[in-house]
Parts: C-alpha cells; sequence; structure tokens
C-alpha cells in the first residue's frame, strides 16, 4: 500500500481525530491508522464574509477544530498528542456556502436548488503537530490543505426530495 511508509512512521505516536464523523473513522482505519477520537469543541462561528474563498473558511475551521483538542488534550489531560487531525466539510452553490438545513421545509429549499445544478464540496484539513516545550508550553506545527468535489445533482422530483429528507440523512 502506497502510504505504508508514512503510517509506520507513525507508529507507536499518540495520533488523535478531532471528529466524531463516523465517516472519517472510517477513512482512517481504512488507510490502517492507528488512532483516538476526541471530538472538537470548537464552535462553527467563523465569519464567512471574512475568507475570500469558501475553501478557506473550511480549512479555518478544520484548523481551529484541530488546534482545540490539541490545547485541551494538552492542559486538561496532561498528555500531550504527538498529532491532532480536524477536518471540516461544506457544501457550495456559486461560491456560496450552504448552512446545514435547520428543519425538513430548510433542506427542502436547500435541496430545490442544488436540484439539476453542479456545486461544490469542500473538505479542508489540518494536521497539527504537537510538543510540549521545557515550560509546560504547547508548541504546534501547522500543515493544512483541502479537497473539491464536484457534484452534480440529477433534476430530482418532489416526491424524491422528500423521501430523502424524511431518511434523516441531509440533517
Amino acid at each position: 500500500m502506497l502510504l505504508n511508509p508514512v503510517i509506520s512512521k507513525l507508529a507507536g505516536k499518540r495520533v488523535v481525530l478531532a471528529s466524531a464523523s463516523p465517516r472519517r473513522q472510517d477513512i482512517l482505519s481504512n488507510v490502517g491508522l492507528r488512532f483516538e477520537v476526541v471530538p472538537s469543541w470548537f464552535k462553527e462561528t467563523l465569519d464567512k464574509s471574512l475568507f475570500s474563498a469558501p475553501q478557506e473558511y473550511a480549512v479555518e475551521t478544520a484548523k481551529q477544530k484541530a488546534l482545540e483538542v490539541a490545547r485541551r488534550m494538552h492542559m486538561k489531560h496532561r498528555k500531550t498528542p504527538d498529532i491532532v487531525i480536524g477536518a471540516d466539510t461544506i457544501v457550495t452553490l456559486e461560491d456560496v456556502i450552504l448552512e446545514k438545513p435547520l428543519d425538513k421545509q430548510d433542506a427542502y429549499n436547500m435541496l430545490s436548488r442544488l436540484s439539476g445544478k453542479e456545486h461544490s464540496v469542500f473538505t479542508g484539513v489540518a494536521i497539527v503537530h504537537c510538543k510540549s516545550e521545557e515550560n509546560n508550553q504547547l508548541d504546534t506545527d501547522i500543515i493544512d490543505f483541502y479537497e473539491e468535489t464536484k457534484v452534480k445533482f440529477a433534476d430530482l422530483s418532489e416526491d424524491l426530495l422528500w423521501e430523502y429528507i424524511d431518511s434523516g440523512e441531509p440533517m
């Protein structure tokens, strides 16, 4: 496997995923990474208008999630992780970030806007390398990046939209 040299270098390291997402856990498990899960408490309240592109928002949110976990583990548990991985995924239509739907009607409105159109899904990732300094300060080195996936929805019927919404998946 292509990642074996990287995975072997992480053997014995304390790697933390700053997310409770089952999909993210599956991805890391499938590449053979051993890690622990510590969900981030970072409130996703960054002002989107401060970012010149949607992917910058996703990357910064991922970074803040990972840093929150790194700082919390360092201060509260006195067990500084070696690496913390944070991620954030957003959906954009015409460079406008679509928020998570508030309710079923909001989900219907959003999915109706996406029906028959192409949109982008951005996942921002931050990998924070942590080190505890002699004065018990946390030192971090951050690598961040994003991936964009273009998604084209078919024209969705009203029945299909409501069936999907009723499944709970969009929520």
